[in-house]
């Protein structure tokens, strides 16, 4: 019985060191996981895209014509005061009589390049405070001759003008000279330089 007993414990003992031995092989060393990186990732420098050209714009002029026929022209009127004529408030309305514009056309058709005369009247429709037509109209009518060496052109315009700013007129205007037989309609805006078009061809001016 006692002879029992003791075999019985120097097993357990054996067993004991044997769990002793597996456990300081497992906590021996500093385990290494199998998903830990390996390597540094590359740094990814954003570059940026140069910035597009843009080509300004310039402005072509349109080509002179070649000064005969029918033609569609441009170009610019500049004025100049050369008889102040008067003014007259009658109820709301001033009354500008008997103004006297010089002018100097210059276009793209040698036929309606040159100086002029501008016979102006209007009634200007408005408050005028401290030389200031704010919010003022103004009615626009009178004669014009524009003529050069070879001819001349004359008629009638109307237009208009709104705080003693940009004006906007047209005209038929009847050749005469090397320009008789033919018409030139003419349509001013802006300010000055005033911007000018129109169209010269021959026969009369169409009935209102």
């Amino acid at each position: 019985m006692l002879h029992a007993i003791a075999r019985s414990l120097a097993v357990l003992a054996l067993v004991g060191l044997g769990v002793a031995g597996c456990g300081s092989v497992a906590t021996g060393g500093a385990a290494t996981s199998p998903l830990a990186p390996t390597a540094t990732p590359p740094t990814i420098t954003p570059t940026s895209s140069p910035a597009p050209t843009v080509k300004p714009l310039t402005a072509t002029p349109r080509p002179s014509t070649d000064g005969a026929g029918a033609e569609y022209v441009t170009g610019t009127e500049t004025i100049t005061v050369t008889t102040g004529g008067t003014e007259e408030w009658v109820g709301k309305v001033e009354q500008i009589r008997g103004r006297v514009f010089a002018s100097t056309d210059t276009m793209n058709d040698p036929r309606v390049t040159g100086t002029g005369i501008v016979q102006f009247s209007g009634d200007l429709h408005g408050t005028q405070t401290n030389g200031n037509f704010e919010g003022s109209v103004v009615a626009e009518w009178g004669t014009y001759r524009l003529e050069n060496a070879e001819g001349a052109w004359e008629g009638k315009w109307t237009g208009a003008n709104w705080n003693s700013g940009p004006t906007n007129v047209t005209s038929w205007l009847i050749g005469s000279g090397a320009y008789e037989g033919y018409t030139y309609y003419m349509h001013l805006w802006g300010l000055d330089p005033f911007n000018v078009e129109g169209i010269i061809f021959p026969g009369s001016p169409p009935a209102p």
